[in-house]
């Protein structure tokens, strides 16, 4: 990664991204001494009229299918753990073909994306090691203690403590946004199981855990919309996720790994979660973050648990209970109620 580093850039770090179809591309300009990428202005500080609903409407899909992708992968992760995958060798296998997928693309298609200012090195090591390798870290650590819809409810409380940052930071937080807030986290419970009165027999640091992972996955988001102000996606990708491989290299050194051992089943399987659960999924909710602010992404997040539970029942024939089914309907609910309030320049 060090060979695209530079001092100082007169142009965008990364090259054109994904929101160049929506309108006009910008000349590269200076401000406060830092770089600002080429292409529309894609944060939470956009005016109304410079917000076209197709952008909003773009930002939402992109976010809802990166979360189906997610749920649906769930399942093939639930498949390799019954196959005998320990979750923490999972995270590092995902970490790193996920590296090595999107360095291999993006040096063929986008060369630019490896180009960064050495000042803003520490910042996409925080996002790499802590919001990457750390969420990942503390939910697969949280579920081999707690019941997976308990650790995902309280994972997905992550969009709540968005909201409250940014009012913290004196944006305004729309009525109905926490009123979306508060009915998906509603929904994402009952859509989970996690009402089941068996769960309550918590592992007191598997809640912690949980509790630390949803801290976690906020700043995960909160970390992409800033980067995301002056970089491109495809950067984002490859630093991340090449600075999360250096974390979880340090916790298990690659050649530590079970490369010869592990049997052609677990192969297909990590190839699965390869594509669905990782290069497409996170590729498509950074390039989100691009379009619409981090707490609605983090809203449009929730329906992963909705999307698990009826694969689930779909493809595995597990039961599908009615405060499920309800569940998952208020979650789409929420979703929408988010869609219709509009972000401004003032707003989130």
């Amino acid at each position: 990664m060090g060979g695209g580093l530079t001092d100082t850039q007169s142009s965008d770090p990364s090259g054109a991204g994904p929101t160049e179809t929506l309108s006009t591309r910008e000349t590269p300009s200076l401000r406060d001494g830092a770089p600002r990428a080429r292409g529309p202005s894609v944060g939470p500080a956009l005016a109304p009229s410079e917000a076209p609903p197709l952008r909003l409407a773009l930002g939402y899909a992109l976010a809802f299918t990166a979360a189906t992708c997610f749920g649906v992968g769930g399942i093939i992760a639930k498949a390799a753990f019954n196959a005998g995958v320990a979750p923490s060798l999972l995270a590092e296998w995902r970490i790193l073909f996920g590296f090595l997928a999107y360095a291999a693309i993006f040096a063929v298609i986008r060369p630019s994306a490896f180009r960064v200012r050495r000042a803003d090195l520490p910042l996409f090591a925080l996002f790499g090691i802590v919001g990457l390798a750390g969420v990942q870290w503390t939910y697969y650590e949280s579920i081999q203690r707690l019941p997976v819809g308990v650790a995902v409810v309280i994972q997905y409380t992550a969009p709540v403590l968005l909201l409250i940052w940014a009012r913290f930071r004196g944006r305004q937080v729309g009525s109905r946004l926490w009123l979306a807030a508060g009915l998906a986290l509603i929904g994402c419970f009952f859509a989970a199981g996690a009402y089941d009165a068996a769960l309550f027999q918590l592992n007191t640091v598997g809640v912690a855990l949980s509790v630390l992972s949803a801290l976690i996955f906020a700043l995960y988001f909160s970390l992409a919309e800033r980067i995301l102000k002056r970089y491109e996606t495809p950067t984002l990708l490859i630093y991340g996720f090449g600075f999360a491989l250096l974390a979880w290299a340090v916790f298990r050194p690659l050649w530590t790994l079970p490369w010869t051992t592990t049997t052609p089943l677990v192969w297909w399987l990590l190839l699965g979660v390869l594509v669905v659960a990782t290069v497409i999924p996170f590729g498509l909710t950074l390039a989100a973050v691009k379009l619409i602010p981090a707490a609605r992404v983090g809203l449009t997040a929730t329906i992963e648990p909705v999307v698990a539970a009826l694969v689930a029942w779909l493809v595995l024939g597990e039961n599908l209970a009615p405060a499920q089914i309800v569940g998952g309907a208020v979650v789409v609910v929420a979703i929408l109620i988010a869609q219709s309030l509009r972000p401004t320049a003032d707003s989130v």
